[in-house]
């Protein structure tokens, strides 16, 4: 090949190396520059949908909880419709044991997946009182009574059942919704009915059946249920000593405070004593705030009968508080069958306004 030829192709070769090289070089840093941004993307894409899940799962848990106060709120439209009143509560015998707890009387009125489970209404008989109940009833889980926000396992083992020889047994389900008392935290008896005055009165009083009409401060701003979870998050306050809380002696663990639907524990002082049992119950007060850490505890001081005075005006406290695993505050029933989100910022003369029946105040809360 002439010299000149082999010229030309050295050049050639030449130019198609020095140009090929600094081409593959930039197209290697783009590639690598290209994955870490969409890595980067992925990443953030999916940190969203998994915020978005959650916060979905959140808010149907939310909402499955306003559900079933709604369907509660049926069933008490039922049953007045019925009896003209809501559940009463009374007592039976000398011992201040209730007669009924008045979320068991609704369970025939709940939907057909509540009260079909474990043919729950071929074993309770309204006629006879709780304690009269066939043994292993009040350990069925009655879904309308669970919100979904709670997560722990149901039935379970009671302690108060056990210390206090509950006729239904030890293992007991739940309930994450507990009746309205009022903006009254005592018990004020006399003869087995409530003598707490009439402009402190909640929708459920020991031996005061409650008609619609009684509800003068209007049904659309009158609580009449609300929740009162019974998650693990939630243990009992030693009523003295608050904010400390209760040590069971046997286990050494702190105690949780359960609502069972089926025993409507009203725990005496006189009980108390005998079998060192602290425990919550069916009734709820917004005498104490909203969404209170520990618990108040639930107890019939039987040495104070007549004394009438909200304890919550004395710092003593009788009744237990609502609560709810939901952030911010906790859904409440009303008398008109609408069930609201109420905050636990509440300003408590607003709140303890809503929970009364005729207190003639001029409130205006929906939230």
């Amino acid at each position: 090949m002439p010299a000149e030829g082999l010229r030309i192709a050295s050049n050639s070769l030449h130019a198609n190396r020095s140009g090929s090289t600094p081409s593959t070089q930039r197209g290697s840093g783009f590639a690598l520059i290209d994955l870490v941004a969409v890595a980067c993307a992925v990443a953030l894409v999916t940190a969203l949908v998994v915020y978005g899940v959650q916060q979905s799962r959140i808010r149907a848990r939310s909402l499955g909880c306003r559900d079933n106060l709604r369907q509660i709120g049926v069933a008490l439209a039922q049953y007045t419709d019925t009896h003209r009143t809501l559940p009463i509560v009374t007592l039976t015998g000398t011992d201040y044991r209730l007669a009924q707890s008045p979320l068991a009387l609704l369970v025939p009125l709940l939907p057909q997946d509540s009260r079909a489970s474990a043919g729950i209404e071929a074993t309770y008989d309204s006629t006879q009182p709780w304690f009269r109940q066939r043994e292993g009833f009040a350990a069925t889980v009655v879904p309308t009574f669970r919100c979904p926000a709670s997560g722990h396992r149901d039935p379970v083992e009671s302690i108060e059942a056990e210390r206090t020889h509950c006729p239904l047994g030890t293992l007991l389900a739940t309930t994450d919704y507990i009746v309205c008392k009022g903006p009254n935290d005592s018990w004020c008896l006399e003869g087995g009915v409530s003598e707490v005055p009439l402009k402190e009165r909640g929708a459920f009083e020991i031996g005061r059946p409650l008609r619609p009409n009684d509800v003068s401060d209007g049904l659309a701003q009158t609580i009449v249920v609300g929740e009162g979870t019974s998650s693990r998050q939630w243990l009992l306050a030693v009523k003295d000593r608050f904010p400390l809380t209760l040590i069971d002696r046997q286990t050494m663990r702190s105690l949780p405070a359960f609502n069972y639907w089926g025993w409507p524990l009203l725990n005496t002082s006189k009980e108390q004593r005998r079998t060192q049992v602290v425990a919550a119950g069916l009734f709820g007060t917004t005498a104490v705030e909203l969404n209170r850490k520990p618990v108040i505890e639930t107890i019939l001081n039987t040495n104070k009968l007549d004394d009438c005075s909200p304890r919550y005006k004395n710092g003593f406290h009788a009744v237990s508080n609502f609560r709810s695993d939901h952030e911010g505050g906790a859904y409440f029933l009303f008398a008109d069958g609408a069930s609201h989100f109420v905050s636990e910022g509440i300003v408590p003369e607003v709140y303890r306004a809503l929970s009364s029946i005729a207190g003639s105040e001029s409130v205006d809360y929906i939230n």
